[in-house]
């Protein structure tokens, strides 16, 4: 067995594939950690060597967490501009929609 057999699931479960005892591929394909004819094992990415290491990895921070995008509610428009009704016979109000609010600069 090897650090990349040992861990196939949680490798996986990330969205890597474990082709055989000493090679993990990436998403794109490419081989991202494997280990080579004298065992030493080499990483391209630091979630696999913390999956393989039972090192926690710290959440990712993304641009939407830390600013928020603030959207408001604009009249719905047809291809010709013109203003979209609302369908009383539905429950979702047609004549309403959410739209990212736009940054002007000052």
């Amino acid at each position: 067995m090897s650090i990349f057999t040992d861990n196939k699931s949680n490798l996986e479960a990330k969205g890597f594939v474990v082709q055989d005892n000493n090679t993990v591929l990436g998403a794109n394909g490419q081989p991202a950690a494997g280990m080579d004819a004298y065992g030493q094992v080499w990483f391209k990415e630091e979630t696999i060597e913390a999956i393989c290491n039972s090192v926690e990895v710290a959440p990712e921070v993304t641009l939407a967490s830390i600013d928020p995008v603030e959207e408001e509610l604009v009249r719905a428009r047809n291809k010709s501009g013109h203003y979209i009704k609302d369908d009383p016979a539905t429950e979702v109000n047609e004549a309403w929609i959410t739209k990212k609010k736009s940054k002007k600069g000052k």
